[in-house]
């Protein structure tokens, strides 16, 4: 795959549990790269050491390197964090490349849509009116800034605006209303909860649980929405789409 244009999808990771989520990454890429004709698609770990390292080793030589972060916003974390650590990696492998940034995956504009048919699906699988369907959005939300709350607020408007189902709520881990409060007092309607998470990790594994259980919540809870089947066909045509910022870092 050598001396065509390289993208690196970029996760978070679990400091705690590195080598699952590297492992889920490298399969994402691996099913990427299979609708990406004509790039060269490799993937990293931010918590992974040497992961992001040895993805820059992997990109061509002679082409510029093109970063997806696979986040669901665009805060701290994806603006300044991601950015010094590739600096700091093309230091350390004494590299010079020009390398753009594409838009954080919660912000594609697909994702709304791609939502709001699971959920509609989930719904139908228990026999449930839409209508009657209360659609809970866990997010993961901070206390640091508003990007987190901002994009996940942006895709439940956009699921509320099609006016699908009869309530469409937001919760977040981090910050208020938390997902006890969107999952409670669901009027008698069924309810279904979607994480606006990229991966399965401990606030997926943990934190939306413990959150859904104070509140009574007996609805479905579906996968996290980056780990639904059809992302790897949404993130293809988006890094085969022109980026959005270049920098040379």
């Amino acid at each position: 795959m050598r001396n065509l244009p390289t993208t690196i999808i970029v996760a978070h990771g679990s400091p705690s549990d590195q080598d699952t989520l590297e492992a889920a990454v490298q399969k994402l890429t691996q099913r990427v790269q299979e609708h990406a004709s004509g790039h060269n698609v490799v993937g990293a770990t931010l918590a992974k050491t040497g992961s992001l390292e040895q993805a820059l080793r992997e990109s061509s030589t002679d082409e510029p390197v093109a970063v997806y972060p696979f986040f669901m916003s665009e805060g701290w974390f994806v603006k300044s964090e991601l950015r010094r650590r590739v600096k700091v990696a093309l230091d350390h492998l004494q590299l010079e490349r020009a390398v753009s940034y594409h838009p954080a995956f919660g912000l594609d504009p697909k994702v709304p849509e791609l939502c709001r048919v699971r959920a509609l699906e989930a719904a139908e699988r228990v026999g449930a009116m839409a209508s009657e369907t209360v659609l809970v959005m866990a997010a993961h939300g901070s206390q640091k800034g508003p990007a987190a709350a901002e994009a996940a607020e942006q895709i439940a408007s956009a699921v509320r605006d099609s006016g699908t189902f009869g309530a469409v709520r937001v919760g977040f881990v981090e910050q208020a209303p938390t997902i006890t409060e969107a999952a409670s007092d669901l009027g008698g309607r069924v309810g279904i909860c979607l994480p606006l998470f990229a991966t399965t990790a401990g606030h997926v594994l943990m934190d939306i649980p413990e959150q859904l259980e104070a509140a009574g919540f007996g609805g479905d809870v579906l996968r996290p929405i980056g780990e639904d089947e059809e992302v790897p066909r949404l993130i293809a045509s988006a890094i085969m789409s022109p980026v959005r910022t270049l920098a040379t870092t």
